[in-house]
């Protein structure tokens, strides 16, 4: 049986999100989970970089599931909401910087 006892559990806001969504992070085995509660989603990765690369994918892929649906349930919209507003902020912060190197200077 599973042991339900987390000792090193860090909760963390989600960058740009407007504090709606949080993050948990916890070292399982020799690699790293990172879940978002309120969406019900978690990933691994085999380090903190790794696993929170895998949980911004799966929010932007989640996200793009929910906008191409017809209808959505309730809970469904729910989520949708909160990820609208979340991707917005990703949009503002990519949108904000002239300190972004161009990719024809790489």
């Amino acid at each position: 049986m599973a042991s339900n006892n987390l000792e090193n559990v860090w909760n963390l806001p989600v960058p740009w999100s407007d504090g709606s969504l949080s993050a948990r992070l916890w070292q399982k085995g020799r690699g790293i989970m990172v879940s978002v509660p309120e969406l019900d989603i978690c990933c691994y990765g085999k380090s903190q970089s790794e696993a929170t690369l895998r949980l911004f994918s799966n929010l932007l892929k989640y996200y793009n599931e929910l906008k191409d649906k017809e209808t959505l349930s309730e809970r469904q919209n729910a989520h949708f909401q909160l990820l609208k507003i979340w991707v917005k902020g990703v949009e503002q912060k990519m949108c904000a910087g002239e300190s972004v190197l161009s990719l024809s200077r790489i």
